[in-house]
């Protein structure tokens, strides 16, 4: 099931992509909101995703390095959560 959707999701970028995207690595070229939408699918596929394919990783690495995700990155490593107490 899992590997189904990925294969699938991988199948829409890469369309949008060849179709699309030719003026730069995002799904329309340049960043648009297409590409923020895909944001926690592409920190899953970074994170769980195993071997993609070559285009798949290009574009992951792409959204991972623009200035948002990177800001989003680091605002998440200084988050503080505090330890769960005995009533929780």
């Amino acid at each position: 099931e899992g590997e189904i959707q990925r294969a699938r999701i991988e199948a829409l970028w890469r369309e949008c992509r060849e179709k699309h995207g030719k003026d730069g690595p995002f799904l329309f070229g340049h960043f648009t909101a297409a590409d923020a939408m895909y944001a926690p699918v592409v920190t899953r596929f970074d994170t769980y995703g195993g071997d993609l394919a070559p285009d798949t990783r290009a574009y992951v690495d792409a959204v991972l390095a623009t200035p948002a995700m990177r800001q989003w990155y680091a605002e998440a490593a200084r988050e503080t959560w505090p330890e769960p107490g005995p009533d929780e």
